[in-house]
């Protein structure tokens, strides 16, 4: 077989698609289970730099060939951005850049690398009693996480993990080099915006970033709820009254955040129901010593589940109106799995401006609770819900007020309320049916009854879509996030991703157009555009070396 050599010199390891073992393991990411067959995840190999060097020659090679380059650190874009197809090269950073170092004395600053999962930058803030908002899911890699904006539990009480950082370093392909980006330099500033909330890896490659970290001794009466009620759909709807009840008033202190999770009973889990409610709840204790703390609010949510007596361990762990620091309460924050099902999926979030008098006068949460129902409903039926519900709104929250200087591109933090339903779906029937239909995965049994699974679910995100989004039962417009991006092509729903629409965007797009004339970090089409004319072309490997050819006048070595 023909295949082109990898970059000259490149010392990282390189699997290319059809030639070298282990290709299946190297490109599976994420977005994997659900787009295998679109061959949306099938780059033309999946190169691993040790350092800068690789990094360089990389990029060197996708220039001279008119390739593309995708970035992924932890691989969880849900509709596979950060890999591609075609001639096009996947670069993986997962463990390129992990150091992590102390830049004070006070260990309030630190530089780290963005191979670094969100669970050891937490386990090592926490040794120093120091902690930074960031996601929930312990094995996102940091690259792509603060590319997103970094939304997790703190979102309300101390904004997104973007807001802290300070400097970032990146290498660009106009001109070649690695540069550090500062937040306080003024011709540094475009840059710096562009990469926190423009179109995630399209700008360079970020190797690493300065932090501002905060501290436990600041906030030392903070405390934390944390435990599981059994899913029953009365029980969500008293919970979801509960968070939208948070926006009645405008002034609901900053210190609040609330977090509302959903997950079906996983095949490997004996012990529990079919579903679980999953509340994580804190007050941040804002104002330091001596602010007085009301427990009001967590009486609400342990009320609206059923009182003490429901309260279950999540993960053998149960918070009940504990006192506890900051950085362990983040710790907490944190679910310790890799992913919610290794199934196949239709992810969807959803952002909006709606006031709570808004969603009490669509009943949005009754709506929400007989959406959720309706897939949780069977559990013989092959459908898997993920599920989350946010409070974000009102005059104290960070995710307003710690961007007003406009340092970042990130979009829609006037959001008062987020929210994630996600379908998963696997073959349907008990254990033993599963399996039968497991063990011939080509057969027509097998195909005809995923594809009734697969279309139900999609059925199912398609009507919240019509009306939660259409008939504004949750949100009046469409607004998306690109840590829950569910698109394929950002050029044509730009809208949905960027405020201040077009400027925002056009912005971004010339810097995009300055930074990367030769396109080689736009890699597929959730890429801020133009896009190049190779975006379009359907190719096969057969055809790599006739395009080679076409387009260097050289002609690759051939390996057997």
């Amino acid at each position: 077989m023909h295949v082109p050599p990898p970059p000259e010199g490149f010392q990282g390891r390189n699997v290319r698609r059809g030639v070298d073992e282990g290709y299946d393991g190297a490109v599976y990411q994420y977005a994997y289970s659900s787009h295998r067959d679109e061959e949306l995840i099938q780059p033309r190999a999946v190169i691993y730099p040790t350092d800068d060097s690789d990094v360089f020659k990389a990029m060197d090679y996708a220039t001279k060939y008119k390739l593309g380059i995708a970035i992924r650190t932890g691989g969880h874009s849900y509709c596979g951005s950060s890999s591609t197809n075609g001639y096009n090269l996947q670069l993986d950073l997962s463990q390129t850049y992990t150091d992590f170092t102390w830049d004070n004395v006070d260990h309030t600053q630190v530089t780290l690398g963005v191979s670094i999962t969100l669970s050891r930058l937490q386990s090592k803030l926490r040794h120093k009693n120091r902690f930074i908002p960031t996601g929930q899911c312990s094995y996102v890699n940091l690259g792509g996480h603060l590319h997103t904006g970094g939304y997790g539990q703190l979102t309300r009480s101390f904004g997104l993990l973007a807001d802290y950082i300070q400097k970032i370093r990146i290498i660009t392909a106009n001109p070649p080099e690695a540069r550090w980006v500062d937040r306080n330099v003024a011709e540094d500033k475009k840059l710096f915006r562009a990469i926190l909330g423009g179109s995630p890896g399209n700008f360079g490659v970020v190797t690493d970033v300065t932090l501002n970290v905060l501290r436990d001794e600041d906030h030392p009466l903070s405390r934390g709820l944390r435990c599981v009620f059994l899913y029953k759909e009365e029980t969500l709807k008293k919970l979801l009254d509960v968070l939208v009840e948070q926006d009645d008033d405008d002034n609901t202190p900053g210190d609040y955040d609330f977090i509302i999770s959903l997950m079906s009973k996983r095949e490997e889990e004996e012990d529990r129901p079919a579903a679980v409610i999953v509340v994580f709840a804190q007050w941040a204790n804002l104002r330091g010593p001596g602010q007085e703390y009301n427990p009001e609010f967590f009486n609400k949510i342990r009320e609206a589940g059923g009182g003490r007596a429901h309260m279950l361990p999540f993960h053998g762990l149960k918070l009940d109106d504990e006192q506890m620091a900051m950085s362990g309460l983040c710790s907490h924050w944190v679910f310790d799995m890799v992913r919610e099902y290794q199934l196949p999926y239709y992810k969807r979030l959803y952002m909006s401006d709606s006031r709570s008098i808004d969603l009490k006068e669509k009943d949005w949460p009754t709506w929400a609770a007989k959406r959720v129902q309706a897939l949780e409903g069977n559990i013989d039926d092959g459908l898997y819900i993920g599920g989350q519900f946010q409070y974000c709104g009102g005059h104290q929250s960070r995710l307003r007020i710690k961007d007003r200087d406009n340092l970042t591109s990130l979009s829609w933090r006037d959001s008062n309320f987020g929210c994630t339903l996600d379908a998963f779906y696997d073959y349907p029937g008990d254990f033993m049916q599963r399996k039968a239909l497991r063990s011939e995965p080509e057969s027509k049994a097998s195909r005809d009854a995923l594809a009734r699974v697969k279309k139900a679910a999609k059925e199912w995100v398609e009507k919240n879509d019509k009306e939660g989004i259409a008939e504004q039962r949750f949100t009046k417009e469409d607004r998306r996030l690109f840590w829950g991006a569910y698109d394929q092509d950002l050029v044509a729903t730009r809208k949905f991703y960027y405020d201040q629409e077009p400027h925002k965007y056009d912005e971004l797009s010339t810097l995009k157009q300055q930074l990367d004339p030769n396109y080689i970090f736009t890699a597929n089409k959730f890429s801020i555009g133009p896009h190049p004319p190779r975006l379009m072309q359907k190719v096969s490997l057969a055809n790599v070396i006739d395009y080679q050819i076409e387009h260097s006048g050289t002609r690759p070595t051939t390996i057997k």
